[in-house]
């Protein structure tokens, strides 16, 4: 264990990398930017300059050759991921990406399976488990007052992707991999392992649909993944029931609402049921009401500790399986069960 920053070799210098990602350099303590890469020199220069990385490269295998890093970030598609994550961990070294881990669910099992050889921990960028609405949530939802867990509702609405046919792969999947992981992994961040699920697809003009899915949980919970890519801007909603009689909902990350039973509970003649209400200071920017400056600090924390936080690769992983076990249900028009190890 060691309280010295951690040393950063940064992957990636596009649009979701630099808007999302770097900024949070500056506030975080216990990271160090080292130093940036981007097969487009100029970009690696720009965001070395901008984000005070000490050096810049356009080939990871030459970054991982000269540096003396503690652990290195990927940002970018999906199959860079996969590549620059491979050659991240056979160098064995700790690695944080952002999700999707890889394009297709069999390949991010080769990561899992080489990180977990090569004994390295991971992180992947799940943001929203680290969005501060979410762990307060999660910790009154730890409170007698809320009890076992019964029921939970996972929204996620997109403006995008639509349901096209990827051509290469299955119809759908771009969704999938790109905005329902978001609502799978908050649902087993909360509820934990999802066992089944029973989902149905409505379809329109040009590709906009909407789905509805049962899940039934390991726990005993039940719950639903509501999901569309045809909403005119980002709504994300998380709604949980416990056995105490107690309620609580986010609402886009930020509007946190708890009731508990109290003898004032139940129908009344005027409304005012007693209750918790939360909203994060306005000044917090969206990195961090989003979660990416928490999972950024977080992953500080786990490198330099040595002990896995979630969510790890294996998270990741376990999330596309969800997410495929959705159109396979969906296909089907059935329940299916959702593999694990």
């Amino acid at each position: 264990m060691t309280d010295a920053p951690v040393r950063i070799g940064f992957v990636g210098c596009g649009r979701q990398a630099s808007a999302a990602w770097y900024p949070n350099f500056a506030t975080i303590s216990a990271l160090d930017l080292v130093a940036c890469c981007d097969l487009q020199a100029d970009l690696a220069e720009r965001n070395a300059r901008f984000y005070g990385a000490r050096r810049w490269y356009t080939s990871l295998d030459r970054m991982l050759d000269v540096e003396d890093l503690d652990a290195v970030m990927v940002v970018g598609p999906p199959a860079m991921h996969y590549a620059c994550g491979k050659a991240v961990l056979a160098a064995g070294l700790p690695l944080m990406m952002e999700k999707p881990p890889a394009p297709r669910t069999e390949w991010a099992r080769e990561l899992v399976e080489l990180a977990e050889a090569q004994g390295v921990v991971t992180q992947v960028g799940h943001n929203m488990r680290h969005a501060p609405g979410v762990v307060r949530l999660r910790e009154l939802m730890q409170t007698p007052a809320f009890g076992r867990l019964l029921f939970l509702e996972s929204r996620y609405f997109m403006p995008g992707p639509m349901w096209h046919d990827t051509g290469d792969y299955r119809a759908g999947w771009t969704y999938m991999i790109f905005q329902a992981t978001h609502a799978v992994d908050l649902a087993r961040c909360i509820g934990g392992e999802i066992e089944t699920v029973f989902a149905d697809l409505s379809m329109g003009a040009e590709g906009r649909f909407a789905i509805a899915a049962v899940a039934h949980f390991r726990s005993g919970a039940t719950g639903t993944l509501t999901l569309t890519g045809n909403t005119p801007n980002w709504t994300c909603k998380l709604e949980a029931e416990g056995d105490a009689r107690a309620h609580v909902r986010l609402e886009n990350l930020h509007t946190l609402h708890f009731e508990q039973h109290t003898e004032e509970s139940g129908y009344q003649p005027v409304p005012g049921i007693p209750g918790h209400y939360w909203h994060p200071a306005t000044r917090d920017n969206a990195e961090r009401r989003g979660g990416y400056w928490g999972q950024m600090e977080a992953f500080a924390r786990v490198v330099q500790t040595d002990i896995p936080a979630s969510p790890t690769l294996r998270d990741a992983y376990q999330a596309l399986r969800v997410c495929e076990a959705l159109l396979d249900s969906i296909q089907r028009g059935e329940p299916v069960a959702v593999p694990t190890d």
